[in-house]
Protein backbone atom coordinates (compact mmCIF):
# COMPACT_ATOMS: atom_id res chain seq x y z
CA UNK A 1 0.00 0.00 0.00
CA UNK A 2 1.22 3.40 -0.77
CA UNK A 3 0.62 4.68 2.40
CA UNK A 4 3.30 2.69 4.49
CA UNK A 5 5.50 4.95 2.90
CA UNK A 6 4.06 8.19 4.66
CA UNK A 7 3.05 6.64 7.88
CA UNK A 8 6.20 5.51 9.16
CA UNK A 9 8.72 8.15 8.05
CA UNK A 10 8.84 7.89 11.88
CA UNK A 11 7.72 5.40 14.34
CA UNK A 12 4.20 3.47 13.12
CA UNK A 13 1.54 5.17 14.88
CA UNK A 14 -0.89 2.20 16.14
CA UNK A 15 -4.08 2.99 17.95
CA UNK A 16 -5.30 -0.10 20.26
CA UNK A 17 -9.16 0.01 20.93
CA UNK A 18 -11.71 -1.48 23.20
CA UNK A 19 -15.18 0.41 22.30
CA UNK A 20 -18.61 -0.74 23.41
CA UNK A 21 -22.41 0.05 21.82
CA UNK A 22 -23.40 3.64 22.79
CA UNK A 23 -24.41 3.12 26.28
CA UNK A 24 -22.73 5.70 28.77
CA UNK A 25 -21.55 4.95 32.57
CA UNK A 26 -20.60 1.31 32.06
CA UNK A 27 -18.26 -0.18 34.12
CA UNK A 28 -15.98 -0.71 30.99
CA UNK A 29 -15.47 3.03 30.87
CA UNK A 30 -13.99 3.25 34.10
CA UNK A 31 -11.55 0.05 34.33
CA UNK A 32 -8.70 0.65 32.45
CA UNK A 33 -8.20 -2.11 29.87
CA UNK A 34 -4.86 -4.49 30.72
CA UNK A 35 -5.23 -6.20 27.51
CA UNK A 36 -4.61 -3.10 25.13
CA UNK A 37 -2.69 -1.18 27.56
CA UNK A 38 -0.02 -4.24 27.40
CA UNK A 39 0.13 -4.75 24.19
CA UNK A 40 0.65 -0.98 24.26
CA UNK A 41 3.82 -1.27 26.23
CA UNK A 42 5.56 -4.03 23.87
CA UNK A 43 4.85 -2.34 21.00
CA UNK A 44 6.32 1.14 21.95
CA UNK A 45 9.35 -1.01 23.56
CA UNK A 46 9.64 -2.96 19.70
CA UNK A 47 10.04 0.76 17.74
CA UNK A 48 6.19 1.53 17.15
CA UNK A 49 3.82 4.55 18.75
CA UNK A 50 1.24 3.28 20.40
CA UNK A 51 -1.72 4.19 22.05
CA UNK A 52 -4.67 2.63 24.18
CA UNK A 53 -7.85 3.82 23.89
CA UNK A 54 -11.52 2.89 25.46
CA UNK A 55 -14.61 4.48 24.59
CA UNK A 56 -17.99 4.40 23.15
CA UNK A 57 -18.28 3.46 19.31
CA UNK A 58 -19.16 7.51 18.37
CA UNK A 59 -16.26 9.24 20.73
CA UNK A 60 -14.41 6.23 18.77
CA UNK A 61 -15.16 6.99 15.47
CA UNK A 62 -14.58 10.83 16.28
CA UNK A 63 -11.27 9.92 18.02
CA UNK A 64 -9.59 7.83 14.40
CA UNK A 65 -10.78 10.69 12.35
CA UNK A 66 -8.49 13.69 13.84
CA UNK A 67 -5.85 10.32 13.72
CA UNK A 68 -6.23 8.98 10.46
CA UNK A 69 -3.51 10.61 8.46
CA UNK A 70 -0.98 9.50 10.91
CA UNK A 71 -2.27 6.01 11.50
CA UNK A 72 -0.44 2.56 10.34
CA UNK A 73 -3.00 0.28 12.37
CA UNK A 74 -6.10 0.46 14.11
CA UNK A 75 -6.22 -2.80 15.98
CA UNK A 76 -9.78 -3.73 18.29
CA UNK A 77 -10.38 -5.48 21.18
CA UNK A 78 -12.94 -7.66 20.56
CA UNK A 79 -15.13 -9.73 23.57
CA UNK A 80 -18.55 -11.20 23.35
CA UNK A 81 -20.43 -7.94 24.23
CA UNK A 82 -18.74 -5.80 21.77
CA UNK A 83 -18.70 -8.52 18.99
CA UNK A 84 -21.59 -6.79 17.06
CA UNK A 85 -19.80 -2.74 17.33
CA UNK A 86 -16.77 -3.73 15.99
CA UNK A 87 -17.95 -5.54 13.45
CA UNK A 88 -19.50 -2.67 12.25
CA UNK A 89 -17.27 -0.43 12.79
CA UNK A 90 -14.65 -2.40 11.46
CA UNK A 91 -16.42 -2.09 7.92
CA UNK A 92 -17.08 1.46 8.65
CA UNK A 93 -13.06 2.20 8.67
CA UNK A 94 -12.37 -0.05 5.90
CA UNK A 95 -14.61 1.15 3.66
CA UNK A 96 -13.04 4.77 3.77
CA UNK A 97 -9.60 4.58 5.12
CA UNK A 98 -6.08 2.33 4.17
CA UNK A 99 -5.08 1.82 7.80
CA UNK A 100 -4.56 -1.62 8.39
CA UNK A 101 -7.19 -3.01 10.64
CA UNK A 102 -6.26 -6.10 13.04
CA UNK A 103 -8.87 -7.91 15.36
CA UNK A 104 -7.88 -9.49 18.56
CA UNK A 105 -9.40 -10.45 21.73
CA UNK A 106 -11.23 -13.13 24.07
CA UNK A 107 -14.09 -13.65 21.26
CA UNK A 108 -11.58 -14.61 18.65
CA UNK A 109 -10.64 -17.81 20.37
CA UNK A 110 -13.89 -19.70 18.65
CA UNK A 111 -13.27 -17.61 15.67
CA UNK A 112 -12.79 -19.98 12.40
CA UNK A 113 -12.16 -18.33 8.54
CA UNK A 114 -15.80 -17.86 8.10
CA UNK A 115 -15.41 -14.71 10.33
CA UNK A 116 -12.84 -12.69 8.02
CA UNK A 117 -15.68 -12.28 5.81
CA UNK A 118 -17.88 -10.91 8.91
CA UNK A 119 -15.55 -8.87 10.49
CA UNK A 120 -13.28 -7.89 7.32
CA UNK A 121 -10.51 -6.96 9.34
CA UNK A 122 -6.83 -7.40 7.97
CA UNK A 123 -6.08 -10.04 10.22
CA UNK A 124 -8.41 -11.65 12.93
CA UNK A 125 -5.33 -12.74 15.57
CA UNK A 126 -6.02 -15.69 18.09
CA UNK A 127 -4.53 -15.48 21.75
CA UNK A 128 -2.77 -13.60 23.75
CA UNK A 129 -0.53 -11.43 21.69
CA UNK A 130 2.94 -9.59 23.22
CA UNK A 131 4.37 -11.58 20.74
CA UNK A 132 1.88 -12.22 17.55
CA UNK A 133 0.87 -8.69 17.11
CA UNK A 134 4.77 -7.14 16.56
CA UNK A 135 5.47 -9.99 13.95
CA UNK A 136 1.86 -9.44 11.98
CA UNK A 137 2.79 -5.81 11.92
CA UNK A 138 6.28 -5.52 11.26
CA UNK A 139 5.67 -8.28 8.52
CA UNK A 140 3.44 -5.42 6.78
CA UNK A 141 6.39 -3.01 6.82
CA UNK A 142 8.73 -5.87 5.54
CA UNK A 143 6.69 -6.96 3.24
CA UNK A 144 6.41 -10.14 4.49
CA UNK A 145 3.35 -12.92 3.66
CA UNK A 146 3.78 -15.32 6.36
CA UNK A 147 1.22 -15.92 8.72
CA UNK A 148 2.06 -15.29 12.30
CA UNK A 149 0.96 -17.71 14.97
CA UNK A 150 -2.86 -17.48 15.99
CA UNK A 151 -3.48 -16.24 12.57
CA UNK A 152 -6.92 -16.76 10.81
CA UNK A 153 -6.78 -17.14 6.78
CA UNK A 154 -8.90 -17.90 4.14
CA UNK A 155 -9.71 -21.64 4.28
CA UNK A 156 -7.48 -22.40 7.62
CA UNK A 157 -8.04 -21.93 11.26
CA UNK A 158 -5.31 -21.23 14.13
CA UNK A 159 -4.58 -22.44 17.08
CA UNK A 160 -5.57 -19.75 20.33
CA UNK A 161 -1.75 -18.91 21.12
CA UNK A 162 -1.06 -18.87 24.87
CA UNK A 163 2.16 -17.61 26.75
CA UNK A 164 3.26 -19.36 29.28
CA UNK A 165 5.49 -17.12 31.32
CA UNK A 166 3.93 -13.81 30.51
CA UNK A 167 6.03 -11.98 33.26
CA UNK A 168 8.77 -11.46 31.13
CA UNK A 169 7.64 -8.29 28.91
CA UNK A 170 7.12 -4.69 29.56
CA UNK A 171 4.79 -3.69 32.13
CA UNK A 172 1.48 -1.64 31.05
CA UNK A 173 1.94 2.14 31.56
CA UNK A 174 -0.98 4.32 32.08
CA UNK A 175 1.10 6.96 29.57
CA UNK A 176 0.40 5.10 26.81
CA UNK A 177 -3.79 6.04 27.04
CA UNK A 178 -4.30 8.13 24.65
CA UNK A 179 -5.17 11.87 26.08
CA UNK A 180 -3.95 10.42 29.65
CA UNK A 181 -5.70 12.21 32.58
CA UNK A 182 -4.68 10.74 36.18
CA UNK A 183 -7.88 8.96 37.65
CA UNK A 184 -8.00 6.96 41.27
CA UNK A 185 -8.91 3.49 39.60
CA UNK A 186 -5.40 1.63 38.85
CA UNK A 187 -5.67 -2.28 37.17
CA UNK A 188 -3.16 -4.30 37.83
CA UNK A 189 -3.20 -8.41 37.10
CA UNK A 190 -1.64 -11.14 39.38
CA UNK A 191 -2.35 -14.32 36.92
CA UNK A 192 -4.26 -15.53 33.73
CA UNK A 193 -6.31 -18.58 33.34
CA UNK A 194 -8.55 -20.22 35.97
CA UNK A 195 -8.69 -23.35 37.98
CA UNK A 196 -12.50 -23.14 38.10
CA UNK A 197 -14.80 -24.38 35.71
CA UNK A 198 -17.54 -22.17 36.74
CA UNK A 199 -20.99 -23.46 33.73
CA UNK A 200 -21.19 -19.25 33.02
CA UNK A 201 -18.05 -18.33 32.92
CA UNK A 202 -15.67 -17.64 30.11
CA UNK A 203 -12.32 -17.84 31.86
CA UNK A 204 -13.40 -20.72 33.58
CA UNK A 205 -14.53 -22.79 30.50
CA UNK A 206 -12.10 -21.82 28.11
CA UNK A 207 -8.00 -21.59 30.09
CA UNK A 208 -6.21 -24.56 29.63
CA UNK A 209 -4.23 -23.94 32.97
CA UNK A 210 -3.78 -21.20 35.85
CA UNK A 211 -0.66 -18.98 35.37
CA UNK A 212 0.64 -17.00 38.06
CA UNK A 213 2.85 -14.17 38.16
CA UNK A 214 5.60 -13.74 40.58
CA UNK A 215 4.79 -11.77 43.56
CA UNK A 216 7.80 -9.82 43.21
CA UNK A 217 6.72 -8.60 39.68
CA UNK A 218 3.29 -7.95 40.46
CA UNK A 219 4.81 -5.85 43.60
CA UNK A 220 7.83 -4.05 41.07
CA UNK A 221 4.42 -3.10 38.67
CA UNK A 222 2.41 -1.69 41.46
CA UNK A 223 5.35 0.35 42.65
CA UNK A 224 6.44 1.36 39.38
CA UNK A 225 3.24 3.03 38.73
CA UNK A 226 1.97 3.94 42.18
CA UNK A 227 5.22 6.10 41.92
CA UNK A 228 4.49 7.80 38.86
CA UNK A 229 0.91 9.00 40.36
CA UNK A 230 0.48 12.33 41.96
CA UNK A 231 -3.41 11.52 44.03
CA UNK A 232 -4.62 8.93 46.35
CA UNK A 233 -4.96 5.25 43.90
CA UNK A 234 -7.65 2.67 43.88
CA UNK A 235 -6.06 -0.13 43.08
CA UNK A 236 -8.73 -2.92 40.74
CA UNK A 237 -6.78 -6.70 40.68
CA UNK A 238 -8.49 -7.65 37.90
CA UNK A 239 -8.27 -11.34 37.71
CA UNK A 240 -10.34 -13.80 39.92
CA UNK A 241 -7.96 -15.92 41.22
CA UNK A 242 -6.35 -13.95 43.93
CA UNK A 243 -7.43 -16.17 46.61
CA UNK A 244 -6.30 -19.29 45.43
CA UNK A 245 -2.62 -19.94 47.12
CA UNK A 246 -3.10 -19.10 50.33
CA UNK A 247 1.00 -18.67 51.03
CA UNK A 248 1.16 -16.74 47.74
CA UNK A 249 -1.50 -13.92 48.70
CA UNK A 250 0.61 -13.80 52.30
CA UNK A 251 3.31 -13.00 50.22
CA UNK A 252 1.61 -10.18 48.18
CA UNK A 253 -0.34 -8.88 51.08
CA UNK A 254 3.03 -8.38 53.18
CA UNK A 255 4.39 -6.05 49.91
CA UNK A 256 1.06 -4.17 49.99
CA UNK A 257 1.54 -3.24 53.90
CA UNK A 258 5.41 -2.41 52.78
CA UNK A 259 4.24 -0.04 49.46
CA UNK A 260 1.20 1.54 51.96
CA UNK A 261 3.90 2.76 54.24
CA UNK A 262 5.19 5.19 51.28
CA UNK A 263 2.08 5.55 48.83
CA UNK A 264 -1.49 6.25 49.75
CA UNK A 265 -3.84 3.93 47.88
CA UNK A 266 -6.30 1.07 48.70
CA UNK A 267 -7.44 -1.91 46.86
CA UNK A 268 -10.20 -3.88 45.52
CA UNK A 269 -9.75 -8.36 45.02
CA UNK A 270 -11.85 -10.95 43.54
CA UNK A 271 -12.79 -13.36 46.10
CA UNK A 272 -13.67 -17.34 46.70
CA UNK A 273 -15.92 -18.11 49.16
CA UNK A 274 -15.65 -21.71 49.33
CA UNK A 275 -11.45 -20.15 49.93
CA UNK A 276 -12.45 -18.06 52.79
CA UNK A 277 -14.68 -19.68 54.79
CA UNK A 278 -11.22 -21.96 54.97
CA UNK A 279 -9.05 -19.14 55.63
CA UNK A 280 -10.95 -17.02 57.35
CA UNK A 281 -7.92 -15.40 59.16
CA UNK A 282 -7.07 -14.12 55.63
CA UNK A 283 -10.00 -11.64 55.54
CA UNK A 284 -7.99 -9.68 58.58
CA UNK A 285 -5.11 -9.68 57.00
CA UNK A 286 -6.50 -8.26 53.42
CA UNK A 287 -8.27 -5.54 55.34
CA UNK A 288 -4.87 -4.50 57.36
CA UNK A 289 -3.45 -4.53 54.02
CA UNK A 290 -5.28 -2.20 52.83
CA UNK A 291 -8.56 -4.26 51.09
CA UNK A 292 -11.43 -1.91 51.19
CA UNK A 293 -13.91 -4.19 48.67
CA UNK A 294 -13.76 -7.44 47.99
CA UNK A 295 -16.40 -9.33 45.51
CA UNK A 296 -17.22 -12.90 45.88
CA UNK A 297 -19.25 -15.18 43.72
CA UNK A 298 -22.88 -14.91 45.22
CA UNK A 299 -25.05 -15.98 41.73
CA UNK A 300 -28.11 -17.73 43.92
CA UNK A 301 -29.09 -17.74 47.49
CA UNK A 302 -30.37 -21.78 46.86
CA UNK A 303 -27.84 -24.41 47.04
CA UNK A 304 -29.14 -26.61 43.86
CA UNK A 305 -28.47 -23.43 41.29
CA UNK A 306 -25.16 -22.96 42.73
CA UNK A 307 -24.10 -26.59 42.41
CA UNK A 308 -24.94 -26.77 39.01
CA UNK A 309 -23.05 -23.73 38.27
CA UNK A 310 -20.10 -26.00 39.48
CA UNK A 311 -19.56 -22.52 42.14
CA UNK A 312 -17.83 -25.38 44.77
CA UNK A 313 -19.30 -23.24 47.55
CA UNK A 314 -23.06 -23.40 49.56
CA UNK A 315 -25.29 -20.50 50.46
CA UNK A 316 -23.90 -21.03 53.51
CA UNK A 317 -20.32 -20.15 52.82
CA UNK A 318 -21.56 -16.85 51.24
CA UNK A 319 -23.33 -15.98 54.44
CA UNK A 320 -20.12 -17.23 56.90
CA UNK A 321 -17.80 -15.04 54.55
CA UNK A 322 -20.67 -11.60 54.87
CA UNK A 323 -20.13 -12.47 58.71
CA UNK A 324 -16.49 -12.55 58.95
CA UNK A 325 -16.47 -9.42 56.53
CA UNK A 326 -18.95 -7.05 58.64
CA UNK A 327 -17.23 -8.44 61.66
CA UNK A 328 -13.79 -7.56 60.56
CA UNK A 329 -14.46 -4.03 59.37
CA UNK A 330 -14.49 -4.29 55.82
CA UNK A 331 -15.85 -1.38 54.27
CA UNK A 332 -17.79 -3.00 50.78
CA UNK A 333 -18.32 -6.71 49.75
CA UNK A 334 -20.06 -6.66 46.62
CA UNK A 335 -21.76 -9.86 44.74
CA UNK A 336 -23.75 -10.38 41.50
CA UNK A 337 -26.82 -13.01 41.43
CA UNK A 338 -28.22 -14.05 37.99
CA UNK A 339 -31.85 -13.43 37.46
CA UNK A 340 -32.75 -16.26 34.68
CA UNK A 341 -30.08 -18.66 35.02
CA UNK A 342 -30.02 -22.36 35.70
CA UNK A 343 -32.87 -24.14 36.79
CA UNK A 344 -34.44 -21.20 37.66
CA UNK A 345 -38.36 -20.89 38.35
CA UNK A 346 -40.78 -18.80 40.86
CA UNK A 347 -39.61 -20.32 43.71
CA UNK A 348 -35.99 -20.36 43.25
CA UNK A 349 -36.53 -16.38 42.78
CA UNK A 350 -38.23 -16.12 46.11
CA UNK A 351 -35.76 -18.28 48.04
CA UNK A 352 -32.90 -16.19 47.00
CA UNK A 353 -34.43 -13.05 47.67
CA UNK A 354 -35.18 -14.30 51.16
CA UNK A 355 -31.70 -15.34 51.23
CA UNK A 356 -30.15 -11.85 50.16
CA UNK A 357 -32.57 -10.14 52.52
CA UNK A 358 -31.22 -12.09 55.44
CA UNK A 359 -27.76 -10.92 54.33
CA UNK A 360 -28.80 -7.47 54.15
CA UNK A 361 -29.81 -7.69 57.76
CA UNK A 362 -26.62 -9.55 59.20
CA UNK A 363 -24.28 -6.58 57.68
CA UNK A 364 -25.92 -3.35 57.43
CA UNK A 365 -24.55 -1.15 55.26
CA UNK A 366 -22.01 -3.70 54.04
CA UNK A 367 -23.41 -5.32 50.61
CA UNK A 368 -23.61 -3.54 47.33
CA UNK A 369 -25.46 -6.27 45.57
CA UNK A 370 -26.00 -6.23 41.57
CA UNK A 371 -27.83 -8.39 39.21
CA UNK A 372 -27.32 -9.46 35.82
CA UNK A 373 -29.08 -11.82 33.26
CA UNK A 374 -27.42 -15.08 31.71
CA UNK A 375 -24.63 -13.91 28.95
CA UNK A 376 -24.63 -17.32 26.32
CA UNK A 377 -20.56 -17.26 26.26
CA UNK A 378 -18.67 -19.41 24.14
CA UNK A 379 -17.08 -21.98 25.47
CA UNK A 380 -18.99 -22.36 28.64
CA UNK A 381 -20.88 -25.40 29.77
CA UNK A 382 -24.32 -23.36 29.49
CA UNK A 383 -23.30 -21.75 26.00
CA UNK A 384 -23.03 -26.07 24.83
CA UNK A 385 -25.27 -27.21 26.57
CA UNK A 386 -28.06 -25.00 27.85
CA UNK A 387 -30.71 -27.89 28.05
CA UNK A 388 -28.29 -29.31 30.89
CA UNK A 389 -29.29 -26.05 32.50
CA UNK A 390 -33.05 -26.34 31.94
CA UNK A 391 -32.19 -23.09 29.63
CA UNK A 392 -33.37 -22.03 26.43
CA UNK A 393 -31.12 -19.41 24.49
CA UNK A 394 -33.44 -17.21 22.04
CA UNK A 395 -30.47 -15.07 21.16
CA UNK A 396 -26.68 -17.42 21.46
CA UNK A 397 -24.86 -14.10 19.60
CA UNK A 398 -25.86 -11.26 22.23
CA UNK A 399 -27.23 -9.30 19.68
CA UNK A 400 -30.74 -8.27 21.19
CA UNK A 401 -29.36 -7.38 24.81
CA UNK A 402 -27.67 -4.35 26.12
CA UNK A 403 -27.17 -6.10 29.24
CA UNK A 404 -30.68 -4.82 30.58
CA UNK A 405 -33.07 -8.08 28.49
CA UNK A 406 -32.34 -11.20 28.58
CA UNK A 407 -31.55 -13.29 26.06
CA UNK A 408 -33.03 -16.75 27.39
CA UNK A 409 -35.54 -17.98 29.43
CA UNK A 410 -35.82 -20.98 31.39
CA UNK A 411 -37.88 -23.92 31.25
CA UNK A 412 -39.84 -22.33 34.39
CA UNK A 413 -40.18 -19.01 33.45
CA UNK A 414 -40.97 -16.92 30.37
CA UNK A 415 -38.61 -14.04 28.66
CA UNK A 416 -40.90 -11.44 30.46
CA UNK A 417 -40.94 -13.54 33.70
CA UNK A 418 -37.21 -13.28 33.84
CA UNK A 419 -37.69 -9.26 33.32
CA UNK A 420 -40.18 -9.14 36.03
CA UNK A 421 -38.38 -11.37 38.63
CA UNK A 422 -35.17 -9.35 38.23
CA UNK A 423 -37.46 -5.85 38.27
CA UNK A 424 -38.53 -7.35 41.95
CA UNK A 425 -35.24 -8.30 42.64
CA UNK A 426 -34.11 -5.28 42.88
CA UNK A 427 -36.92 -3.00 44.53
CA UNK A 428 -37.07 -5.39 47.38
CA UNK A 429 -32.97 -5.25 47.98
CA UNK A 430 -33.55 -1.39 47.42
CA UNK A 431 -35.97 -1.02 49.67
CA UNK A 432 -34.54 -2.92 52.77
CA UNK A 433 -31.21 -0.81 52.24
CA UNK A 434 -33.78 2.42 52.20
CA UNK A 435 -35.35 0.80 55.59
CA UNK A 436 -31.45 0.00 57.00
CA UNK A 437 -30.81 3.76 56.77
CA UNK A 438 -33.89 5.30 57.64
CA UNK A 439 -34.12 2.84 60.64
CA UNK A 440 -30.29 3.87 62.23
CA UNK A 441 -29.38 0.41 61.58
CA UNK A 442 -26.17 1.48 59.87
CA UNK A 443 -23.12 2.56 62.35
CA UNK A 444 -21.86 5.88 61.84
CA UNK A 445 -18.52 4.72 61.29
CA UNK A 446 -19.80 2.27 57.59
CA UNK A 447 -21.40 5.56 56.31
CA UNK A 448 -18.08 7.62 56.96
CA UNK A 449 -16.26 5.22 55.48
CA UNK A 450 -18.42 5.13 52.36
CA UNK A 451 -18.29 8.98 52.01
CA UNK A 452 -14.16 8.34 52.26
CA UNK A 453 -14.39 5.90 49.82
CA UNK A 454 -16.14 7.70 47.43
CA UNK A 455 -14.45 11.57 47.81
CA UNK A 456 -11.18 10.45 48.11
CA UNK A 457 -10.78 6.92 46.24
CA UNK A 458 -13.39 7.29 43.67
CA UNK A 459 -15.05 3.93 44.63
CA UNK A 460 -19.00 4.41 45.38
CA UNK A 461 -21.05 1.61 46.63
CA UNK A 462 -24.75 1.21 46.04
CA UNK A 463 -25.52 2.76 49.69
CA UNK A 464 -23.65 5.83 48.89
CA UNK A 465 -24.82 5.97 44.77
CA UNK A 466 -28.79 5.17 45.80
CA UNK A 467 -28.91 6.74 49.32
CA UNK A 468 -26.37 8.99 50.78
CA UNK A 469 -25.48 11.07 47.63
CA UNK A 470 -28.89 11.87 47.37
CA UNK A 471 -29.11 13.68 50.58
CA UNK A 472 -27.82 17.13 50.38
CA UNK A 473 -27.08 17.74 53.75
CA UNK A 474 -26.05 14.65 54.74
CA UNK A 475 -23.60 14.76 51.48
CA UNK A 476 -22.31 18.04 52.69
CA UNK A 477 -22.12 17.24 56.22
CA UNK A 478 -19.53 14.35 55.44
CA UNK A 479 -17.65 16.12 52.50
CA UNK A 480 -16.51 18.40 54.97
CA UNK A 481 -15.80 15.85 57.88
CA UNK A 482 -13.65 14.42 55.34
CA UNK A 483 -12.16 17.52 53.94
CA UNK A 484 -10.84 18.64 57.16
CA UNK A 485 -10.16 15.42 58.41
CA UNK A 486 -8.93 15.40 61.98
CA UNK A 487 -9.90 19.43 62.28
CA UNK A 488 -13.41 18.49 62.63
CA UNK A 489 -14.97 15.82 64.19
CA UNK A 490 -18.39 14.22 64.68
CA UNK A 491 -20.22 13.99 68.12
CA UNK A 492 -19.44 10.64 68.97
CA UNK A 493 -15.91 10.89 68.35
CA UNK A 494 -15.01 13.29 70.79
CA UNK A 495 -13.51 12.78 74.07
CA UNK A 496 -15.03 13.63 77.75
CA UNK A 497 -12.92 17.09 77.88
CA UNK A 498 -13.64 17.78 73.94
CA UNK A 499 -17.36 17.21 74.31
CA UNK A 500 -16.96 20.91 76.98
CA UNK A 501 -14.42 22.63 75.29
CA UNK A 502 -15.07 22.24 71.46
CA UNK A 503 -16.75 24.82 69.04
CA UNK A 504 -20.51 23.79 67.66
CA UNK A 505 -20.29 24.40 64.09
CA UNK A 506 -22.92 24.48 61.61
CA UNK A 507 -22.78 22.52 58.80
CA UNK A 508 -25.07 23.50 56.33
CA UNK A 509 -26.48 27.15 55.27
CA UNK A 510 -30.26 28.06 56.60
CA UNK A 511 -31.28 27.93 53.10
CA UNK A 512 -31.30 24.45 53.06
CA UNK A 513 -33.00 23.98 56.49
CA UNK A 514 -36.47 23.73 56.72
CA UNK A 515 -36.60 26.13 59.93
CA UNK A 516 -40.35 25.76 60.28
CA UNK A 517 -39.71 21.98 61.72
CA UNK A 518 -37.15 23.10 64.31
CA UNK A 519 -37.74 24.55 67.66
CA UNK A 520 -36.42 27.56 69.21
CA UNK A 521 -33.12 26.10 71.49
CA UNK A 522 -32.48 24.02 67.78
CA UNK A 523 -32.57 27.60 65.79
CA UNK A 524 -30.52 29.31 68.95
CA UNK A 525 -28.04 26.43 68.46
CA UNK A 526 -27.43 27.36 64.77
CA UNK A 527 -27.46 31.00 65.66
CA UNK A 528 -24.55 30.43 67.81
CA UNK A 529 -22.69 27.90 66.28
CA UNK A 530 -19.15 28.49 65.58
CA UNK A 531 -18.52 30.89 68.23
CA UNK A 532 -19.50 29.07 71.66
CA UNK A 533 -18.04 25.86 73.03
CA UNK A 534 -20.41 23.07 74.16
CA UNK A 535 -20.08 24.59 77.60
CA UNK A 536 -20.69 28.13 76.75
CA UNK A 537 -23.25 27.37 74.47
CA UNK A 538 -24.96 24.93 77.18
CA UNK A 539 -24.83 27.73 80.02
CA UNK A 540 -26.41 30.59 77.31
CA UNK A 541 -29.18 28.13 76.89
CA UNK A 542 -29.65 26.85 80.41
CA UNK A 543 -29.56 23.40 79.46
CA UNK A 544 -28.71 20.26 81.71
CA UNK A 545 -25.72 18.52 80.44
CA UNK A 546 -28.18 15.19 80.02
CA UNK A 547 -30.53 17.48 77.71
CA UNK A 548 -27.71 19.23 76.08
CA UNK A 549 -26.10 15.80 74.99
CA UNK A 550 -29.69 14.51 73.67
CA UNK A 551 -30.36 17.75 71.79
CA UNK A 552 -26.14 17.46 70.44
CA UNK A 553 -26.82 13.51 69.81
CA UNK A 554 -30.23 14.95 67.49
CA UNK A 555 -28.87 17.89 65.41
CA UNK A 556 -25.71 15.70 64.57
CA UNK A 557 -27.83 12.48 63.60
CA UNK A 558 -29.65 15.36 61.53
CA UNK A 559 -26.23 15.90 59.94
CA UNK A 560 -26.80 19.77 61.07
CA UNK A 561 -23.48 20.30 62.61
CA UNK A 562 -19.91 19.45 63.51
CA UNK A 563 -17.14 20.01 66.37
CA UNK A 564 -13.76 21.88 66.14
CA UNK A 565 -11.04 22.51 68.52
CA UNK A 566 -11.10 26.35 67.43
CA UNK A 567 -13.38 29.43 65.95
Amino acid sequence: MDFISATIKEKPKVLLIYTQRMVRGRTFEMIENLGILTLAAQLNAHGFDANAYTGITTDTVKTIEKMKDNLFAVCFYCDFDNQSAVASMIKYLKSRYDFYVVLGGPHTRHMTATDLDVYQADAIIKGEGEETLIEWLTGKITGSETAVPGEIRTGENADYVQINDFSTYQLPCHEDVLDYRERPLLSVITARGCPYRCAFCFEGGNSKKLRMRPVEDVLEEIEQRLSNSHRPRYLFFTDDTLTTDPDRLKLLLAGLRELRKKHDFVWFCEGHPGFLVKHPGLIREMIDSGMVRMQIGMESGVEEVLKAYGKQAKPEDIKKVVEICYEEGLPQLTGNYIIGGALETEETLRETTKAVLKLLSLAPGLLDLSTTFIMPLPGTKIYNHPEDFQIVLEDRDYITSFEDFPVNHTWGLSLPEVCMGRSRFITKISQRMKEQFEKGLIPKERIKQDFQLALKYGIAGGYFKYIYAKNIVMFRYYSKLIEYDGLLKEWYELSKAEKDNWIIQKIPAFSMLDIKAMNQIELDMLKYAGRLSVKELSDKLKLSSENMNKLLTKMSDHYLILFSEFI
